[in-house]
């Protein structure tokens, strides 16, 4: 039959994805790799509690992924992701699992690259979200590099950067690049309050986001209320023991409106 379209041809199977485990606690570290190794994509080379221990592990075992922490006990987790940066070669991906909630934290791991802030405590369903989205990704990298072509066009540029959020929604700067914030919001802490927002699947009071990313309640509030105006969010209310509701807000992997 003539004009037919031919079927896609079937994605390769990739081979495991080696992954560098960074936790100063030996115990999450553990229980991360037992994650890892539960997903089916991923081969865990090393663990490192240390960021000294990192940065010697990713440079003898040069893995293609690095799941970091923070908080170490010799130098942050933002210095480990500078350092990584600054390597010669094929550079490392990094999903940065941390109890650090601070602003400029998390600003800092946005500004160095991590495709995703996941923030403890959490459970298995958000971490392999992430993970499946990461291996997306991957395939996505794999299947672009078969075509031969060294440069990507605007769409497949877009579409190597939604692949890399759950869903399917961009992600990082990437997310925030096209948007134009009003007077008095900042693109960096929209960016910081999206990626709260998404790691929270019940939702989350405005007070809570203010909390983990260190700053006023009202400005939190602020940006909560751009998002519900954009269709990105939305408001569920929840009574607490006076019976009063609070507003809490859900992410709703919708488009952009405006």
């Amino acid at each position: 039959m003539t004009g037919a379209t031919p079927p896609a041809a079937p994605r390769r199977k990739q081979p495991p994805i080696p992954t560098l485990v960074v936790d100063d606690d030996h115990q999450v570290a553990g229980i991360h790799t037992g994650f890892l190794l539960a997903h089916g994509a991923f081969e865990v080379v090393g663990a490192a509690h240390t960021g000294a221990r990192a940065l010697e592990l990713a440079d003898e075992l040069r893995p293609r992924l690095v799941l970091l922490d923070i908080h170490l006990p010799d130098m942050t987790g933002i210095e480990v992701l500078r350092a990584l940066r600054n390597r010669p070669g094929e550079p490392v991906d990094v999903i940065a699992i941390t109890a650090a909630r601070e602003l400029e934290t998390v600003r800092a791991a946005v500004a160095g690259g991590v495709l995703h802030y996941l923030v403890k405590p959490f459970n298995a369903a958000v971490l392999n979200e992430r993970l499946d989205s990461y291996v997306a990704y991957r395939a996505d990298l794999e299947d672009h590099a078969a075509d031969g072509s060294a440069s990507l066009d605007q769409g497949r540029i877009d579409q190597l950067l939604r692949t890399t959020a759950p869903g399917g929604a961009a992600v990082g700067s990437a997310a925030t690049a096209t948007v134009t914030t009003p007077k008095g919001l900042s693109a960096p802490t929209l960016d910081a309050v999206m990626r709260d927002l998404r790691s929270q699947g019940r939702g989350t009071s405005a007070s809570d986001v203010a909390d983990r990313l260190g700053m006023a309640r009202v400005s939190a509030r602020r940006y909560l209320e751009f998002l519900v105006s954009r269709g990105q969010a939305r408001i569920v209310p929840q009574y607490g023991s006076a019976g009063r509701p609070e507003k809490f807000y859900v992410w709703t992997d919708g488009a952009p409106r405006g």
